[in-house]
């Protein structure tokens, strides 16, 4: 009888089971994908050319064997127009470390969110929602509505919790008027779902929901294997004005580049060059590009015995591009990419290359010597911090970097340029931030510093013995450091500290002729330490010209080459040899003797320039 009565109940829970009371039916997704985020879209180090960005910077790299969008900054906003009038499905896989607790947030908007976004309003996607699924470090949030009247979070409603540092699958259905949400394969919502109007767009939105010690690019949220698609099998589809599966256009092929001759393999040096270049506006992929084409460059002048600081200013960089494609193909060959780190703010390339000299050299001859100083200081006045370039101190900066020769950026006037992250790494000595500033005008060398205005005396003050200030007195202090960039990256050559009173009847009178009489202190001290400088840069070549025939020539063909930029003197050997003293790269100085109308130059070497008379 016990045996009967055992089987009698699992033959009942097998019914119940089989009519479907007892399980729910599993997700399925749609037929026809219209937004995908994954492998062959999103390549390692570049962006998904589907998602326009609102606010922030973000890659896509591979981690736990899938290609993820890794988010750079708390806030980054991210959406993709597409309108859906009909049934449909979202997948999307997320995972997320525990520092900060950070959370992805997915979100399907309509007409009035989609044009928020387009004016690139960074709380577009904060705004009301039909569909807004939320995963953080500890739980999954989910929340949707025929008829959007909350914002993005308050409207989640449904939640479980979960584990950091896990891949947890989301998926929606939304089919027969219904809506149904699943977690890691289980259902966890499902309610009647007719929205009152199109859905015209995607957005992804990332940030934590705590502050933490770790830097939030470390330590952020990641989504990955994003399918947004449509169910086209059934009656139930509607209208959908969309672009096919395959709507990302395939990359068009580079620019065929002339055949070069075949050479033996004794004309060609083998070297090895590195590259960096800054991302801005979140353009990875061209930043990539940059890097990689200066990193050929590099590898051009190490095989010629050179090292340059600097190839040329980011406004002539199209130049320095297109010398690389229409020479690079004949003069460096068998280019591979050795290694390739992607950092927050900008991109390092490692590449190796096959170098022919001669076509090498005649390439370099096409840029002209640029060498650049960037400027970057801070002016700190109580809570306040600024860069303002017509400060005293910056303008007295800029023009003795200007009587040294130099060529001189000044950041002041850069909007992606935080003052409060540099007196940040001023304070904190953390010199390798500062890279990516000098990278983006490939600038050798760099002058940082903080102004700090402190106000010692106000009017009107007891300064003793029953006496009042007449006037308001400000103190000036000034912390800078001279960098400049070598073989190993950055390095710190000199640092000063100065400081100077100013008095006024107002405070801003007073702070502006504070800096004033630190400007003039400032400039003695910075001319000792430039000269220490250059002179640590400082080379003697032997200039040969061939064809010179009398002193008149000569003395002419001398004068011509102290008008030369960083020619610090030249001596004359006898009729037609020189030795030029100079304070950069030798490739520059062949190349400003080339320029000069009656010779022509022959050949140079790190030590040797030799040319001819026309």
């Amino acid at each position: 009888m016990g045996i009967l009565i055992l089987l009698l109940v699992f033959w009942a829970s097998t019914l119940v089971a089989s009519t479907g009371l007892g399980t729910s039916t599993g997700f399925v997704a749609g037929d026809k994908a219209i937004f995908l985020v994954h492998e062959k879209n999103c390549p390692v180090g570049g962006i998904n050319p589907d998602l326009k960005i609102i606010k922030g910077g973000y890659e896509c790299i591979d981690f736990k064997g899938n290609r993820w969008l890794r988010p750079f900054d708390v806030n980054l906003s991210l959406y993709s127009p597409i309108v859906i009038d009909g049934d449909f499905s979202l997948e999307f896989e997320y995972y997320t470390f525990k520092a900060g607790c950070p959370f992805v947030r997915v979100t399907l908007f309509g007409e009035k969110v989609l044009t928020e976004a387009e004016k690139k309003n960074q709380y577009a996607l904060g705004a009301p929602s039909f569909v807004s699924l939320r995963g953080s470090c500890d739980r999954f949030e989910a929340g949707i509505t025929n008829t959007p009247k909350l914002n993005a979070d308050a409207m989640l409603e449904y939640r479980r919790k979960v584990s950091p540092e896990k891949v947890h699958k989301v998926s929606l259905e939304v089919r027969n008027g219904m809506a149904k949400v699943y977690l890691d394969g289980k259902k966890i919502a499902s309610e009647p779902f007719n929205s009152t109007q199109k859905i015209k767009g995607i957005g992804i939105y990332f940030k934590r929901h705590y502050e933490a010690n770790e830097p939030y690019s470390d330590y952020p949220a990641l989504i990955t294997n994003v399918r947004l698609a449509l169910y086209v099998g059934g009656k139930l589809t509607r209208a959908v004005q969309t672009e096919p599966e395959t709507s990302v256009p395939p990359p068009s092929p580079p620019p065929k580049l002339a055949p070069s001759p075949k050479r033996t393999p004794a004309e060609c040096i083998k070297s090895v060059g590195v590259g960096e270049a800054s991302v801005i506006g979140g353009d990875r992929a061209s930043a990539k590009f940059e890097a990689l084409a200066r990193a050929k460059w590099d590898a051009i002048e190490k095989a010629l015995g050179v090292t340059t600081s600097v190839k040329t200013i980011v406004q002539n960089f199209q130049l320095l591009d297109e010398v690389i494609r229409n020479e690079v193909g004949g003069f460096i060959q068998d280019v591979k990419v050795l290694n390739e780190e992607n950092f927050a703010d900008m991109v390092k390339v490692k590449v190796s290359g096959c170098v022919y000299p001669n076509e090498a050299e005649r390439a370099i001859s096409l840029l002209s010597r640029d060498t650049a100083f960037s400027v970057m200081v801070v002016t700190k006045r109580r809570d306040d911090m600024d860069m303002d370039e017509m400060n005293p101190v910056t303008t007295e900066l800029i023009n003795i970097l200007n009587e040294q020769g130099f060529k001189v950026y000044d950041f002041a006037g850069d909007p992606a340029v935080n003052p409060y992250d540099i007196e940040s790494i001023i304070a904190q000595r953390r010199f390798i931030a500062l890279r990516s500033y000098m990278s983006r005008v490939l600038s050798g060398a760099m002058i940082v510093g903080k102004v700090e205005l402190v106000l010692s005396t106000k009017t009107g003050q007891d300064i003793g013995y029953g006496i009042r200030a007449a006037f308001n007195v400000v103190t000036a202090r000034l912390n800078y450091y001279l960098l400049s960039r070598d073989e190993r990256g950055l390095r710190v050559i000199a640092s000063g500290s100065l400081s100077a009173l100013g008095r006024a009847p107002n405070p801003r009178d007073a702070e502006y002729r504070a800096m004033e009489a630190l400007a003039k202190k400032l400039g003695d001290d910075v001319i000792g330490k430039l000269e220490r400088y250059m002179a640590s840069k400082k080379k003697v070549v032997t200039v040969t010209v061939k064809g010179v025939k009398s002193t008149t020539q000569n003395f002419s063909i001398k004068e011509k080459l102290q008008r030369v930029p960083w020619v610090q003197s030249v001596e004359d050997l006898g009729l037609g040899k020189f030795s030029v003293t100079y304070l950069e790269n030798t490739v520059y100085l062949a190349n400003a003797i080339e320029r000069i109308p009656e010779l022509k130059l022959i050949r140079f070497s790190p030590t040797q320039v030799e040319a001819e008379m026309l």
